[in-house]
């Protein structure tokens, strides 16, 4: 079944771990992701982009160690390197591993310098592929993209990624049919909160640098994006 985000009717606050999990293990690795979920995350960040010959695999930066672009480099050469001594994972793969481990992933879609619609549609084909629709957010920089797919795929959930606080927030959002959005700790408005949940939008606070552990209880944030989850469960006092 879909992951439900809204802690009006989870009960709680959601954890979702950035980039697999941040810690002594790459990120956006076949570690990270791993053990990110045994630690209890109920979503798992992850970056994806399109190799030269379009194949969908995790990594946040836009250029390798090197220098060189992701996006001018085939797979057959990208499943050689090694970032911290280990390979780049397929998307194809984390997905099946998802499905099989009843684990969530927020896909943060790294469409800057694609062709618009491209990554979209190699990840939704993998999606069809791999029957994994229901275990999967979209997160979106672009909402341009974003709306394309929502309307093309109402049964997909997408989350818009902001860096600033709109002057009409919710309009906008119910306007580009979003699910959720990630706000950041500091410009996150408690009036902005009532409004994104009076239209069913969840809330996912990212950039939590205050640690104030009362902000939860006096907010309804239905998700807590961290490095990993222990510091979140320290946050949100869970044992």
């Amino acid at each position: 079944m879909p992951l439900e985000l809204l802690k009006s009717r989870t009960g709680r606050t959601l954890i979702e771990s950035h980039r697999g999990m941040e810690g002594d293990m790459p990120e956006n690795s076949w570690s990270a992701v791993e053990q990110g979920h045994k630690l209890g995350a109920d979503l798992l960040e992850v970056d994806i982009q399109l190799s030269a010959d379009g194949v969908a695999f995790l990594r946040h930066d836009y250029t390798l160690p090197d220098g060189r672009w992701c996006k001018d480099v085939s797979w057959k050469e990208l499943k050689e390197l090694r970032i911290g001594d280990q390979p780049l994972p397929l998307l194809e793969d984390i997905l099946v591993w998802a499905r099989d481990a009843g684990a969530h992933l927020s896909l943060d879609m790294k469409t800057f310098f694609r062709t618009e619609g491209s990554l979209a549609r190699e990840v939704i084909r993998l999606l069809d592929r791999t029957n994994t629709k229901e275990n999967v957010l979209l997160l979106f920089f672009d909402h341009q993209e974003l709306v394309h797919t929502k309307l093309a795929y109402p049964e997909l959930a997408v989350r818009a990624l902001v860096t600033g606080r709109l002057s009409d927030f919710a309009s906008y959002l119910e306007q580009i049919q979003a699910d959720c959005i990630s706000v950041s700790y500091g410009i996150l408005r408690p009036e902005d909160i009532a409004q994104f949940h009076s239209i069913g939008v969840a809330v996912v606070l990212v950039e939590y640098w205050n640690q104030n552990n009362e902000f939860f209880e006096h907010y309804e944030v239905d998700v807590l994006s961290c490095a990993n989850p222990l510091e979140a469960k320290r946050i949100l006092k869970i044992q």
